[in-house]
């Protein structure tokens, strides 16, 4: 990406100030058209480069949105796991010795991870307990009323609702993001040739390229012929060319397993954070079996 030091915004900039500059300076322009570098083709890159802030400001926007409806998701989430994790405790106390009705609550399976499995696993729970009048009747003499179990069992429905709005914004986020680097491609490619036209065309005119904001190294800079390096010198030079080489390699490699693995850490977020709440570790009130949950990253 040409100016590719700088941020998007930068780039943006910089962009801007180049084209407009050939266009408008009357020394300028009439170089860069004899390259067939036009008002109109000019014209074209700045229509490009408008639609390409406002997908990346759309992109700004929907990512936020995302951010938004996650925090949303993980506050209920907090609020809802500890008054579930009670209810379950307080259930199987009454079922030790009603394996039945453990099953129908689907509390004789471990503990779901994922955020999806969880609430499948919550919503059946409520459904199947508040069913049984008996259990309810029972559970009343730990003050756990139908009116707590309805109650509960409402958030969950907010936590599904949530959960689905995260996603919502999770996939326009994505799409945004997609739109706006497919167009950054494209007007990429476009900006590439339009810097090396004024390059040949201002080539003796250094002072216009960087009013273009074209960096040019002035004849101070140019680099002078080296001696011919000794063989100790030539291994020493060939020794950081290879560590160079090999430090790129790890940090491209590096960088590919990141984006690999950034989906997985999304969808493994949730669980995360399920595993993290109050009650979700450890042995429940019901002295079985020590149910720990441990999200391996």
């Amino acid at each position: 990406m040409i100016y590719k030091k700088s941020s998007l915004q930068d780039y943006f900039f910089n962009s801007q100030v180049a084209m407009t500059n050939a266009k408008n300076n009357e020394k300028i322009y009439p170089l860069i058209s004899a390259y067939n570098m036009t008002t109109e083709k000019i014209d074209q890159g700045l229509t490009t480069l408008t639609l390409l802030m406002k997908l990346d400001k759309a992109k700004t926007i929907a990512h936020g949105k995302q951010l938004e409806a996650r925090a949303a998701l993980y506050k209920l989430l907090a609020e809802v796991h500890p008054v579930y994790m009670e209810h379950v405790n307080f259930t199987k106390l009454r079922c030790l010795k009603s394996p039945a009705r453990l099953g129908r609550m689907m509390l004789l399976v471990p503990r779901e991870r994922s955020l999806n499995g969880w609430l499948r696993q919550s919503d059946t729970f409520y459904d199947n307990l508040l069913l049984d009048t008996e259990m309810v009747t029972e559970l009343e003499t730990n003050a756990v009323t139908v009116d707590k179990l309805t109650a509960a069992q409402a958030k969950i429905a907010e936590v599904q609702k949530a959960n689905s709005a995260y996603n919502d914004t999770k996939g326009i986020a994505q799409d945004a993001l997609e739109a706006r680097d497919a167009l950054l491609a494209e007007f990429d490619l476009w900006l590439k040739e339009f810097i090396y036209v004024c390059k040949v065309a201002l080539r003796n005119h250094k002072q216009l390229l960087e009013s273009l904001k074209i960096q040019v190294l002035s004849k101070g800079y140019v680099r002078q012929k080296s001696e011919p390096l000794s063989p100790v010198q030539t291994v020493e030079v060939d020794a950081k060319t290879l560590a160079k080489k090999t430090k790129a390699a790890e940090v491209e490699k590096s960088m590919i397993a990141a984006a690999e693995s950034a989906e997985v850490a999304e969808e493994n977020e949730a669980g995360a954070m399920l595993t993290a709440l109050p009650g979700n570790n450890g042995a429940d009130s019901s002295g079985s079996e020590s149910e720990v949950q441990q999200v391996v990253k």
